[in-house]
């Protein structure tokens, strides 16, 4: 199928609807064209329509058309099925004649769409009319309704977009900002804020077809209810830099309860959708102003609009432009804390709560946090939680200000609340630590986990009071509590499985009420043809069964009293640096250093790889591609038993992100030496589990069929 859709000459694309090829031969009437039309003819080499004008029309019915191409005249014959009047740009369907119940109003007009109980016309001079589809022959009201039933929203004309303002105190930094304040005093105890009690959906799915090829979940969002909503936005990839690459976004409201979609609504071509926000009835989307400045750096305008699940249509409040003045590089990230308060990721690590109602900046945030985690917000959007190096803030997402500070001794990645608001989970590299929100007095949990915290960590989410699911950008790993061990991962299915580009600003799969909500592409013959929301309890089958009676303790294989052999080898100059580094972290772990019996072996060593040849590019231009030579300097850090290795970490120089003044990447790389310190600075656990179940002791599939367990361990 062929889409031939775009912002530039956007053209519904009739003669590919099943419906609308039945109703051809009533359409298309003999002589529809002449010599001389001004037309529009399909490119499907550039996938574009291009104006020309009918030269000739053969016995056929073949039309001769001259179109300009490259500053030259062509001249070519086409079939009629792929040319167009230009007054049918737009449209939902080929231009007919229209007449009304007397019969004496006739009007040859492209439809554009159904607005309520009208038809939107527009005529061969361009001009548009809407007229009530009641006074219309009783044919052209049977041609409306086959149209509505079989394109849906299709048959609605797209609304427009909201003009973009700029709101006051938007380039002021100073205004409002509350910045990285300091360590709190002390501890105080928060209000629990939980989800709110309409916020069940049941397990089920439900598969839909898509509007064309490459449409894709921009928003899956549990709504809860009696009729167990799930709120969906379908739309058209959108890139930056090419905004008028785009097509017709729309939501649709998913019953899991009724199996169905219940109501669609049609957004602007090219909105994507951030959030929802059931009790002031409002909808959060984005859209892409055009890069005319610095390279990469993308201008976000941000929209509000009012719709409920029964609505017709979205009805426009406001929107404005949510950018720096030179843009910003990152996808955004924006939650609705109220109806007229909107939290955003305004630029690397700053937010900034936007206040609709007067058109302003309420507050700004500076985060201090290696990762810019974004924030986390409770249940109610009460609080919000955001992630900084060592700490926690916990702030009044309506003001902005901070309540209170919640203190760790290492770089925290991810933060999440409890469904019930009284408890907190944070993760570190190795640690993952439970947080009483209610009674300060009550001391943090620490639990064990090595391996599933770290950079690779994207989300977290709470299965219920015993377990946690981490997201990685591979997998996701439940985490139990009781035992401080990861008992099971899921893998999504390859190629089905969450149809859009999945990123930190999009929530596209979350953990609900011990649910796994998700979405899922359709395949059929490797053509993608529809998608689907799924709703499935966690965590799942066989699990509960495989895991019942482990505890951590029949996995460690090194711990305090293990008996560890050490072997350096980092060279004559560094090795005594080294050697006592490493002795005194076996100490500092209760090993006992021991050359001869020995349970595992640590191994150090610093080495040099393989000689690199990569030419580099830099941001924006300013430099021109350099080529640099350099041999990598290895630091690596391992502890073995046998021939399995329990524990790695290394580092290695080469080429950073970041050139400072005139320096080329060459003179980096030639005046980097050995990182000596790298294992001083290495964290190494005392207690270290077989690695052969450090994520789970089996595997699922989430698919478009549910759960599948694909792998047991013994």
């Amino acid at each position: 199928m062929i889409n031939l859709m775009n912002h530039k000459s956007k053209f519904r694309a009739w003669l590919f609807v099943p419906l609308l090829l039945l109703l051809l031969p009533l359409a298309v009437e003999a002589g529809k064209f002449k010599v001389g039309d001004v037309v529009q003819v399909y490119d499907d080499w550039r996938k574009e329509w291009k104006n020309g004008t009918v030269v000739d029309i053969n016995r056929r019915g073949e039309l001769l058309i001259e179109t300009a191409a490259y500053g030259s005249l062509r001249r070519e014959v086409y079939q009629p099925k792929i040319v167009r009047f230009a007054y049918e740009d737009g449209a939902i369907g080929p231009a007919r004649t229209w007449t009304d119940t007397s019969g004496t109003f006739k009007i040859m007009a492209a439809p554009l769409g159904v607005v309520e109980d009208k038809i939107r016309l527009r005529r061969e001079d361009m001009s548009e009319i809407e007229v009530p589809i009641a006074k219309l022959a009783d044919a052209d009201q049977r041609l409306i309704e086959r149209m509505k039933a079989e394109m849906g929203i299709r048959a609605t004309p797209s609304p427009d977009p909201i003009e973009p303002i700029r709101f006051a105190g938007t380039d002021n930094e100073n205004l409002n900002a509350f910045g990285s304040v300091g360590l709190a005093e002390e501890r105080i105890a928060i209000l629990a804020d939980p989800l709110p009690s309409y916020m069940v959906i049941p397990v089920g799915g439900v598969g839909f077809g898509k509007h064309y090829e490459k449409e894709q979940f921009g928003l899956i969002q549990p709504i809860g209810g009696p009729s167990g909503l799930v709120l969906i936005s379908a739309e058209y990839p959108v890139d930056p830099r090419k905004t008028d690459e785009i097509d017709r976004s729309r939501i649709a409201w998913i019953s899991l309860k009724d199996k169905k979609i219940t109501k669609e609504q049609a957004l602007p071509d090219g909105e994507m959708v951030l959030d929802y926000h059931p009790a002031s009835r409002r909808l959060l989307t984005y859209r892409y102003g055009r890069i005319v400045t610095t390279f990469g750096r993308r201008k976000c305008q941000l929209s509000i609009w009012e719709v409920m699940p029964t609505d017709e249509s979205v009805k426009p409040i406001i929107s404005w432009e949510a950018y720096p003045e030179d843009g910003y590089d990152k996808e955004p990230w924006a939650r609705l804390i109220s109806g007229d308060l909107v939290l955003h990721r305004f630029a690397d690590k700053q937010y900034v709560g936007w206040d609709v109602a007067n058109k302003s900046v309420a507050y700004r945030i500076f985060q201090d946090n290696t990762w810019s985690t974004p924030p986390t917000l409770s249940g109610t959007a009460k609080y919000g939680f955001l992630v900084e190096n060592k700490s926690v803030r916990i702030f009044d997402a309506m003001t902005g200000t901070t309540i209170t500070k919640l203190i760790t001794e290492n770089p925290i990645k991810l933060a999440t609340p409890s469904e019930d608001g009284s408890k907190l989970a944070t993760l570190e590299e190795n640690t993952l630590t439970i947080w009483n929100l209610t009674d300060p007095s009550a001391e943090p949990v620490a639990h064990p986990a090595e391996s599933i915290g770290g950079s690779m960590a994207k989300e977290m989410y709470w299965v219920n009071n015993d377990m946690l699911m981490i997201k990685n950008f591979m997998e996701m790993i439940l985490y139990d509590l009781n035992e401080g061990i990861a008992i099971w991962n899921y893998h999504l299915e390859h190629g089905t499985v969450t149809a859009v580009k999945e990123s930190e600003g999009r929530q596209t799969m979350g953990v609900l009420n011990g649910h796994l909500v998700y979405g899922a592409e359709l395949m059929s013959n490797g053509v993608r043809a529809g998608l689907a929301v799924g709703n499935v309890k966690l965590p799942g089958p066989n699990v509960r069964e495989k895991v019942e009676g482990v505890s951590r303790e029949d996995l460690v294989v090194l711990k305090p009293g293990s008996k560890v052999r050490l072997e350096v080898r980092c060279g004559d100059q560094y090795n005594p640096t080294v050697y006592n580094a490493l002795v005194a972290k076996i100490q500092e772990n209760g090993w006992e250093l021991n050359q001869d019996n020995y349970d595992a072996i640590m191994h150090a060593e610093i080495k040099r790889g393989e000689s690199i040849t990569r030419t580099y590019r830099f941001f924006g231009f300013t430099r021109a591609p350099e080529t640099v030579t350099y041999t990598p300097i290895i630091s690596k850090l391992d502890l073995t038993i046998g021939e399995d290795t329990i524990w790695l970490n290394q580092t290695s120089t080469g080429p950073g992100m970041f050139v400072s003044g005139d320096e080329t990447i060459q003179q980096q790389v030639d005046r980097q030496k050995e990182d000596v310190n790298f294992f001083t600075r290495s964290r190494i656990p005392p207690m270290i589990l077989d690695p052969k179940y450090g994520r789970g002791f089996g595997s699922t599939k989430v698919s478009t069929k549910g759960l599948e367990p694909s792998t047991l361990k013994n």
